[in-house]
């Protein structure tokens, strides 16, 4: 099976695409798996049998009808997970590369949608020999903490006995190999949670991991917790984010097949800019392409655009 680097593959990618390259590039993802068939089947509508026939060229249909459907798919998913190069994303990864190599705790913060989780999930992508990312959820427990680290770090079936019990499987686990813990929206957890990660990291002396804590600027409220005080105090590095220039703008709305002018663009921009940033234009950016294939367009013009606004207004 080959293994290919998605990332790579997203960067690659253009719009222009022919459906021959487009059911290649489908066929890589999903041995990868990166994507799966079943994906492919709820966004498009069509079978999982049909998905699997369409991509081995197999299927007796209308191909016209399924080539049109994986196009569309592939679109999206390109544009969800491509990266452009911005200022955030290259300050948000020299943060964490220089946390990793000082083996200290940091803090990245910025507001909703300026693109930290995706920069930080890159970065992970980019570098899993040492990074991972620890998913969470706003119910998270210390408890539950733990095993989300543990799984991370693929050690799940070491989290027997008592909570000490396995805090120590974590510490051996990072003192054989230190790891860089990714943590996102960290904002969302209790300071009983994030208060464990100050025995995690261990003192001064002991270089066994990285952490980076990810959230808004609720963050640092939370930290200013007295119940996390000496985790706080072990914060070396802080990076704020703020947002995207045009010039970056202009490269996000590039990702869509569009002919908008400076003004419309510099327009869009301001819009998302007073909104959430990056995960406002392409909200933006998708919803005109939308409307753009509502009125069989090639690509979007100024009309699907204002349709765009008009479905994203409060």
């Amino acid at each position: 099976m080959q293994n290919i680097n998605k990332l790579s593959l997203v960067e690659q990618s253009q719009y222009n695409d022919s459906i021959e390259e487009i059911k290649d590039t489908l066929r890589k993802l999903v041995e990868s798996a990166d994507v799966s068939q079943r994906q492919i089947s709820k966004f498009t509508g069509f079978s999982i049998s049909v998905i699997s026939q369409a991509l081995s060229d197999t299927y007796e249909g209308d191909r016209d009808k399924i080539d049109d459907a994986l196009a569309r798919f592939y679109r999206n998913w390109i544009a969800t997970n491509a990266i452009v190069e911005t200022s955030v994303v290259k300050e948000i990864h020299a943060t964490m590369m220089l946390s990793w190599k000082r083996k200290e705790i940091c803090r990245i913060t910025g507001h909703f949608g300026c693109g930290k989780s995706k920069a930080s999930a890159r970065f992970v992508a980019l570098n899993s020999e040492f990074a991972v990312y620890v998913e969470l959820t706003s119910t998270t427990t210390p408890a539950s903490l733990l095993h989300r680290i543990a799984d991370a770090l693929n050690i799940e079936s070491q989290m027997a006995g008592s909570q000490d019990d396995k805090l120590s499987a974590i510490i051996r686990a990072l003192q054989r190999k230190p790891r860089q813990l990714v943590v996102d929206e960290a904002d969302n957890l209790r300071p009983k949670t994030l208060a464990i990660l100050k025995d995690i990291h261990g003192g001064e002396s002991s270089e066994r991991c990285s952490i980076v804590l990810i959230g808004t600027e609720r963050l640092k409220k939370v930290l200013q917790d007295p119940l996390l005080g000496y985790l706080r105090r072990r914060i070396r590095i802080q990076r704020e984010v703020g947002d995207i220039s045009f010039e970056e703008a202009r490269k996000i709305a590039a990702l869509w097949p569009n002919k908008l002018d400076r003004d419309e663009l510099k327009e869009a921009w301001a819009w998302a800019v007073k909104k959430f940033g990056v995960a406002s234009l392409v909200a933006l950016m998708a919803r005109a392409y939308d409307e753009m294939q509502l009125r069989n367009k090639k690509k979007i013009d100024s009309e699907c655009l204002s349709a765009g606004y008009g479905w994203l207004m409060d």
